[in-house]
């Protein structure tokens, strides 16, 4: 119980501080940035959150959605996910549950990824915008007719694994 209420507050912490001032209105990428300096700041506990972010290309269909990733283009559009730095993530089969954590000394904390639904995002936590990924500015949580590409981010908390109790177990 604990530690979802250190998970609790740590989210309202990284909300608070990616609302504030000027970041209310930011772009796409400085929401990224954002969620970079978060978690340099937490890097000395023993938590840390983990971004993903998804990309589709479609468009609706007499308001039905029709997105999916098999549509990106080659070059032009980024791959289906990628991280907040903005580089490539290959996952297995596409699915991110096989998003691999960075080593050993960790352990996922959740056991399944969240939708991240933080300021303009549909329902479904999706932001919209025209042609490129790259129009950093036009993101909106609203589909409008001409929106091809849409994204959205996801969430999942990682814990360290203490070092000491893991090696005493083996000792033992």
């Amino acid at each position: 119980m604990n530690k979802e209420i250190d998970s609790v507050k740590l989210i309202q912490q990284l909300t608070k501080l990616c609302s504030t001032g000027d970041n209310n209105d930011n772009t796409f990428n400085q929401t990224l940035n954002c969620f970079q300096s978060f978690n340099k700041q937490i890097e000395t506990t023993s938590i840390q959150f983990d971004f993903l972010i998804e990309n589709q290309r479609g468009f609706k269909f007499f308001g039905i959605p029709i997105f999916t990733e098999k549509s990106l283009l080659p070059i032009i559009d980024p791959i289906n996910y990628q991280n907040i730095n903005g580089k490539p993530v290959n996952i297995s089969l596409s699915n991110i549950d096989n998003y691999p954590l960075p080593d050993f000394q960790w352990k996922w904390s959740w056991n399944k990824w969240y939708v991240f639904m933080f300021k303009d995002v549909d329902p479904n936590g999706w932001l919209y915008n025209s042609l490129v990924f790259q129009d950093d500015r036009r993101w909106k949580g609203k589909y409008y007719l001409g929106n091809t590409i849409r994204r959205r981010i996801w969430i999942k908390q990682r814990e360290r694994e203490h070092v000491n109790d893991h090696v005493s177990s083996h000792v033992l």
